[in-house]
């Protein structure tokens, strides 16, 4: 692509695709268009993600993936997608009612011992009506694969059920017996077998559809006089006030600026604990609110919701394809005309054999309908999806299918310390009075700190308003960088830092024992006497050792990086079980860390918050961010944690590999059946209308494969973490 321009992306909708075949011949279709750069096209989800460079023409797309036989048009925004889908696999259900209800009556006339008036006149009517409709599908798909040169499913499926019915017809006029069942069950059971994993492909993307249900469709607006009125949620503007009743969705993502209540977030992060909110505190659309009412400040809705960017991530996640796929599409590519080769000699080694041209036709059949590549095309895009809509239920944002399997192959993690194995936050864990009382102390430090955006100013500005206590007016407040304060307060002067900055003021310190290695401490002297020190944390989290020793357990090594001095790094680093320490590295020695490590041949994820480490997401082969440095690990890295929990990256790691184990079985299963069945059909032990429901039953075996995986994960109690928790006890 010429990098002089900025490269361009079309979302296509695609009909008429039935197997692997069908995968790689739109592909082939598309990129064949001039200036198209990249095609992934997804059987599962029924789309073609195409980058092309500009002065493209959409239409140009469409018109070539007509010309290849198939149906298509820009992707509708994905509610639209899914009704479309659903209305589409009714109609679906009604042509298959009629249909198979037509071969079923063929069937029993050709197999029962029933005396029916010219009983074989009346199969030729009924096998010829469901070859015309209900196999309408699978003739026009074959015609249009001839007319491109090639070969699908369609190809296969067309090909024996009409080799069928015509030599029905030629031994209804020799007055032999014929295989008019043969022809309409191979065409009623395939299609049956299409319509069951279509309602499968439609179920495997729930967890998608569970995402779009949380936007709530109205909102109640609040004008400036106070006046409510009931809005479609589509016409809020940013800035505007909505009201929130207590066990409602929130309907944009906003600031409260009235009312407290607990907000659970279980859909959107998988975090089952409510989380208590307030005034100031932001929330997001989707989430539902508990026992309080709320009045909300509007900082994004429609499309720039966080649960938006969340589905449209989640979709083009399902909509992407790994690099194991290119196994299939090189199989894919000669599948089927090998297929059709091994049918035409099977039917040349009948006749060879002195065997009849009907015997020889039948092997023939069979062999084309139970070799149908539809399992091979399914086996890696439904196991995606899957996957995919598990790690978002488990609160874990996947960028792509890329992303996940690189997930399955990781060996070692490597984690930042602060707000990721540290809660980010630090907390007062204790104060120290030298004179007077702790009010007092607290008091004057907090009204130090309020001026200040240091961390731990903010710890004692929380610990003084979780405490009522009064703030007064400092004024002349000079800061020294990361040394301390001084200032005026009610005409006295206070002086707020580390004993190594008061020392240079001439305060005399009393003696003390020297504070936890994870632990600062902040000094307070008023009129030139120290009144005590406060102690200030960064919590390690409740859940830290817990996450590492999950890692240690699957064989994955552990390794903790930090910008922190090496002191309190190897504390928190022994507190949570980990023995690799990197301590006092700036952002781009994170970044240079993990290289180093994937030069040495380790497979390597990184988890941090997402703003300063976004060299190290960059470059690991997995990067994710938890918590509010979610949005950046997703323009960085493959991965995000929308929940604040580092046991995310294990969830991660565990649904990666079981994605890959569900993609392995469904190829093996897939192959298996063809190697096993296909010579049975040419020797015929497997005859044609058992052929149709053997292949149909590989498919519905491959699509179950990966239902069963989105089953295994469907709640917050059977996810990898609870599954953890439940071992440990």
């Amino acid at each position: 692509m010429n990098a002089a321009h900025a490269e361009e992306r079309v979302e296509l909708s695609i009909g008429g695709m039935t197997c692997a075949s069908c995968v790689s011949h739109v592909t082939r279709a598309l990129r064949r268009v001039e200036g198209v750069d990249e095609v992934s096209v997804n059987l599962a989800t029924e789309r073609a993600n195409v980058a092309f460079e500009p002065g493209v023409q959409v239409a140009n797309l469409i018109a070539a993936v007509e010309r290849a036989g198939y149906q298509a048009h820009v992707a509708p925004d994905e509610e639209s997608a899914a009704r479309e889908r659903i209305a589409a696999l009714h109609a679906q259900a009604r042509a298959l009612f009629w249909g198979s209800a037509a071969a079923a009556v063929v069937v029993a006339l050709a197999m029962l011992p029933l005396r029916v008036p010219d009983n074989e006149l009346v199969q030729a009517i009924l096998a010829t009506g469901v070859w015309l409709t209900l196999g309408a599908h699978f003739h026009r798909g074959a015609w249009m694969a001839l007319r491109d040169r090639s070969a699908t499913m369609d190809t296969l499926v067309s090909l024996g059920s009409t080799a069928a019915l015509a030599l029905s017809f030629v031994n209804l006029a020799r007055g032999v017996p014929t295989y008019f069942e043969t022809a309409a069950a191979i065409i009623a059971l395939i299609s049956i077998g299409k319509y069951i994993e279509a309602r499968a492909k439609v179920g495997s993307s729930q967890a998608l559809r569970e995402l779009i249900a949380l936007r709530p469709p109205s909102a109640v607006r609040v004008a400036p006089d106070g006046t409510r009125e009931t809005v479609a949620a589509d016409l809020l503007r940013v800035g505007d006030i909505v009201a929130v009743a207590a066990g409602e969705r929130i309907p944009i993502d906003g600031e409260i600026v009235e009312g407290a209540s607990a907000i659970d977030r279980s859909m959107l992060t998988g975090e089952s604990m409510p989380v208590e909110v307030g005034t100031g505190d932001r929330v997001e659309q989707g989430t539902l609110n508990g026992d309080g009412a709320l009045l909300l400040r509007a900082t994004a809705v429609g499309t720039g919701t966080t649960l938006a960017h969340i589905t449209a991530v989640v979709a083009r996640a399902q909509g992407s394809l790994p690099p194991v796929q290119r196994i299939a599409d090189r199989i894919a590519s000669v599948f089927v005309p090998t297929i059709l080769a091994i049918a035409l000699l099977t039917f040349a080694g009948w006749l060879f054999t002195h065997h009849a041209p009907a015997e020889a036709l039948i092997a023939a059949v069979a062999v084309l309908v139970v070799a149908c590549p539809c399992a091979l095309g399914l086996a890696t895009p439904t196991a995606i999806v899957a996957g995919v809509g598990v790690a978002a239920r488990n609160g874990i944002l996947v960028k792509d299918a890329d992303a996940l399997e690189r997930l399955a192959k990781i060996d070692t993690v490597v984690f930042d310390k602060t707000g990721t194995l540290t809660r980010g936050r630090p907390q007062v864990v204790g104060v120290e009075v030298f004179t007077g009382d702790e009010a007092r102390l607290l008091g004057l430090a907090a009204s130090l700190e309020i001026a200040s955006t240091h961390p731990l100013a903010g710890a004692v500005v929380r610990e003084a308003r979780a405490r009522s206590l009064a703030f007064e007016p400092a004024r002349d407040v000079a800061a020294v960088r990361g040394r301390g304060l001084a200032a005026s307060v009610a005409g006295s002067s206070v002086l707020v830092g580390s004993a190594a900055f008061l020392r240079e003021r001439g305060v005399a310190l009393a003696e003390m024992p020297e504070v936890d290695a994870i632990e600062s401490a902040l000094y307070v002297v008023e009129n030139g006497s120290a009144l005590g020190r406060i102690r200030i944390a960064d919590p390690i989290r409740d859940d830290a050792r817990s996450t590492v020793e999950r890692l240690k357990a699957q064989g994955i090594v552990v390794a903790l990086a930090s910008g922190d001095a090496l002191g309190v790094t190897r504390r928190i680093a022994a507190a949570c079980g980990i023995e690799r320490v990197y301590a006092e590295l700036l952002p781009e020695a994170k970044g240079e860390l993990v290289r180093k490590l994937r030069e040495g041949g380790a497979q390597v994820a990184f988890l941090g918050d997402g703003i300063n480490d976004a060299p190290a997401l960059a470059l690991a082969n997995v990067g994710m961010a938890m918590g509010a440095g979610a949005a950046v690990a997703l323009e960085t890295a493959g991965t995000a944690a929308l929940r604040d929990d580092p046991s995310a990256i294990v969830d991660a790691i565990e649904i990666g590999r079981a994605t890959m184990r569900t993609i392995v079985m469904n190829f093996f299963w897939a192959l298996a059946y063809n190697v096993a069945l296909v010579p049975l059909a040419a020797f015929g032990i497997v005859a044609p209308i058992y052929a149709a429901g053997a292949m149909g039953a590989s498919s519905l075996f491959v699509v179950g494969n990966a239902m069963w995986l989105a089953r295994r994960y469907s709640s917050n109690a059977n996810s990898p973490r609870a599954q953890a928790a439940t071992n440990a006890e």
